[in-house]
């Protein structure tokens, strides 16, 4: 098959990208001007050029395929532009839907978040029918991938041929940014995340989200939507932040606690800061709230019909130890 992949030198693109080629695509990856392109050092790709913020460049880059990959997105806690994760996510994501319909793509994989999922807390799971609740407390980034979940699933219905899928928090091998999973274990790494908060995520090994996506692009149903998470991956912080610790070998971490009060009360310091400096808060408001909020799932969807990986999270985390420690990570 001939695939089109935005996205590709992310951390979930680039395990996209291997997993195509290893089953035999012929694989075509789009690339912003001037983006640098390392992360596909030694992979057989065609790279084409193109940007979210230019539908005019998007029409070439989907020419003659027959299936695409739409994971590129900007995922940020913070932007100068309050309208840019809009622009990106929302705008960006229409277009290069309307130019895949256009050129007659036969089956696109649409990778949305299970930000664009309502979250029920208290250790609640949500699963695909969960309606978004995070009207009032929604980041801008959560708003564009609820909004941008919903346009595709609306494009459908006009005969866009796209199933849509919802990652977990993903772990792994490969986080050159680092996300911000794998800021989570660097920090911890070395020696810096003594302190835990409310709340809880829904862990998952990158290589089982990638495979998901091929998984979706072979079995999933146009119009559906798939949660890409793992069964015994919902875990408290805490919890969380002692599994890695316990499997890299860091004491003490996450012993003190911080309660709500502080977070937010640090957070509006932050974004103020942020204001003044110009340069991205650590956290927001927003995020904290999000993050503080048990976003616990059920994959079972995903499991029984497309057959969804579960490789153990000990594995996914012993293994991003292992390539941010090969990688310097820990010494940066």
């Amino acid at each position: 098959m001939k695939v089109l992949i935005t996205g590709a030198t992310g951390f979930i693109g680039n395990h996209v990208t291997r997993m195509c080629l290893e089953q035999g695509d012929e694989v075509r990856v789009m690339v912003m001007p001037g983006e640098d392109r390392s992360p596909l050092d030694g992979m057989a790709v065609e790279f084409v050029e193109g940007n979210l913020l230019d539908p005019a460049s998007l029409s070439h880059c989907v020419e003659g395929v027959e299936g695409l990959y739409h994971l590129a997105a900007l995922f940020a806690v913070w932007t100068k532009d309050p309208f840019l994760h809009h622009k990106v996510n929302i705008n960006g994501a229409q277009a290069m839907m309307a130019a895949a319909q256009a050129a007659g793509v036969k089956k696109i994989v649409f990778t949305s978040s299970i930000a664009a999922l309502g979250v029920l807390g208290n250790g609640q799971l949500s699963d695909e029918e969960t309606f978004y609740n995070s009207w009032e407390d929604g980041s801008e980034y959560i708003i564009s991938k609820f909004i941008s979940h919903h346009v595709v699933k609306g494009m459908v219905a006009s005969g866009l041929p796209a199933t849509i899928v919802c990652p977990g928090f993903p772990f792994g091998p490969g986080d050159r940014m680092p996300t911000p999973t794998g800021s989570l274990i660097v920090s911890i790494l070395k020696g810096k995340m003594k302190q835990y908060y409310d709340g809880g995520l829904c862990a998952v090994d990158v290589r089982d989200v990638a495979r998901g996506h091929l998984l979706a692009m072979e079995k999933g149903r146009i119009g559906e939507t798939y949660l890409l998470a793992n069964k015994q991956g919902n875990l408290s912080q805490k919890d969380l932040a002692q599994l890695v610790g316990n499997i890299a070998g860091i004491p003490n971490v996450a012993t003190s606690y911080l309660s709500p009060k502080t977070m937010l009360t640090a957070a509006k310091v932050m974004e103020f800061w942020s204001r003044i400096t110009g340069k991205a808060p650590m956290t927001t408001i927003k995020n904290s709230k999000y993050v503080m909020q048990d976003v616990f799932v059920d994959p079972s969807k995903a499991i029984d019909e497309l057959g969804m990986p579960q490789t153990p999270i000990e594995t996914a985390i012993k293994d991003a130890v292992s390539w941010f420690r090969e990688q310097g990570y820990d010494k940066k």
